[in-house]
């Protein structure tokens, strides 16, 4: 899941970098009087930090929705459009006889303010379905998923916690064909109100702590989001960064309150909002080291170290780092800073050829030391990595390809393959004819001795025949006949 969520990030930041945006936000304002979401659709558009921080955000949101998908470890919520169905049932059947745990300190009516108004409680399993339905919501809410986590409010009969959690929304007017008919709106023409009262929720520890953090990172505050964080990377990371855009947009609306219609905030709830909702401004770079101090100690994966660097712009870091792991890391992890290495020079965007280079030729290595049984199901896929690093070591890895193919019908697909990717398979034969020979060197010491001596021979005849096999290479190839020759010749001699 790690890759693969690597090579989303890195789609979508890339298509962010090809596509043209306005540099101005003024040649997008020609009206008079904007609607909210109108107008920070405009920002958005013209002002390339902040929609990198809604980039990310995007790409964590839908990773986690694709976690959330495949492992389904979220509490199923039950929707009876009934809430504190058994706090009803306890309160309709009142005193009767049927009734035989008289609860006095169960609350004695169906609001919502009633456990805080009467200071009791409700049934212990609403409490239970409550707790279930808010850590779902939150969950919802943090894989992007909004409008489901408001109809799973209304499907549990909990409507008035749906309404609370749509005060985030930008004020917009709806599109209409006759001008002289009354204007609809979407969203909230009253946000900084309903922030105000929401920070009252995010700050009251006796509420649970997914509907404090869903509230929270609605209205844009950090503390009480983090309490559900859990210690995770990308929950950490999406909470700081959801934070800064909400604060960035608040800013900008106050900024251009001329221009935004309906903006109905007096001067005292402002007041109280901005004395009460203090955020820093922290670039991206900032944010990871926020995000580094609450980790707990824990050490991002390789992965995650591979995000930040490309979410930063930092690809000399990758690279780097890459040259670190190349002794450490598994065989998975290899295989994808190749294939990240290739894309990267796809993409222009290869600052230390040297490095890249030493990934690839690793991963050759790999693919090469995995046959086993002396055949290669698929040599197209070894000669194309291996006509990605330099020429002169293509020569020695499709070399030692060579010499670990012992079966003949598989060495002309090898050969055929290595002539399509461009590599100089002739002389990749040549080396691997020479290595052949040298071994006899180094398992009998002197060339002579070893072919003079029956009982020498008698005793590996393995690297004899092996010898004698990789002459066959270059009878594969065209024009090699005379260095074939020659090479038998020297090896007899």
């Amino acid at each position: 899941a790690e890759e693969a969520n690597t090579w989303k990030l890195l789609h979508c930041l890339y298509a962010d970098s090809i596509t043209e945006h306005p540099e101005s936000i003024n040649n997008l304002i020609i009206e008079t009087t904007l609607s909210q979401q109108t107008l920070v659709s405009a920002l958005f558009r013209c002002d390339a930090e902040l929609r990198l921080l809604q980039l990310l955000v995007d790409w964590l949101e839908a990773s986690a929705a694709y976690q959330e998908e495949t492992t389904k470890t979220s509490a199923p919520v039950i929707g009876n459009n009934i809430h504190w169905s058994n706090t009803l049932h306890q309160l309709l059947i009142g005193e009767s006889l049927f009734n035989k745990e008289k609860n006095t300190a169960m609350v004695t009516c169906m609001d919502p303010d009633a456990p805080r108004r009467q200071k009791k409680t409700i049934h212990s399993d609403d409490k239970k379905d409550d707790n279930d339905l808010c850590k779902r919501i939150f969950t919802e809410v943090r894989c992007g998923k909004f409008k489901e986590a408001v109809s799973m409010c209304l499907s549990a009969g909990q409507a008035w916690r749906g309404a609370v959690l749509q005060g985030w929304i930008l004020l917009h007017y709806l599109p209409r064909e006759d001008l002289l008919s009354p204007l609809e709106i979407a969203g909230n023409p009253s946000r900084d109100l309903w922030k105000w009262c929401a920070l009252g929720i995010a700050n009251n520890v006796s509420e649970n702590v997914h509907y404090r953090a869903t509230v929270g990172i609605l209205s844009g505050h950090l503390s009480s989001t983090l309490l559900a964080c859990q210690g995770s990377w990308e929950d950490l990371l999406w909470a700081h960064l959801k934070v800064q855009i909400e604060s960035r947009v608040d800013r900008f609306l106050r900024e251009h309150h001329l221009t935004a219609e309906a903006n109905t905030t007096s001067a005292d709830v402002l007041e109280l909002l901005q004395l009460e909702l203090q955020v820093e401004d922290l670039s991206v770079e900032q944010v990871f080291s926020a995000v580094k101090s609450l980790m707990n100690g824990k050490r991002e994966s390789h992965y995650q170290t591979c995000q930040r660097h490309l979410m930063l712009g930092h690809i000399r870091s990758v690279m780097q780092d890459s040259l670190e792991w190349l002794d450490s890391a598994d065989e998975r992890f290899i295989r994808f800073l190749a294939h990240l290495v290739l894309v990267l020079r796809l993409m222009g965007k290869d600052p230390q050829h040297d490095v890249g280079d030493k990934v690839l030729e690793k991963y050759v290595a790999q693919l090469i030391d995995q046959l086993t049984d002396g055949r290669v199901e698929c040599p197209e896929f070894i000669a194309y990595y291996t006509s990605t690093v330099p020429a002169v070591r293509q020569v020695t890895l499709y070399a030692d390809l060579m010499d670990h193919i012992h079966k003949s019908e598989y060495r002309q697909s090898v050969v055929k393959a290595g002539v399509n990717a461009g590599v100089d398979v002739a002389a990749s034969a040549r080396v691997a004819v020479k290595k052949a020979i040298a071994d006899i060197h180094q398992g009998y010491g002197s060339l002579d001795l070893t072919f003079s001596q029956i009982t020498s021979v008698e005793k590996d005849k393995t690297l004899i025949d092996k010898v004698i096999a990789s002459l066959e290479w270059l009878s594969l190839i065209q024009n090699q006949t005379e260095e074939a020759l020659w090479l038998s010749n020297a090896m007899i001699r």
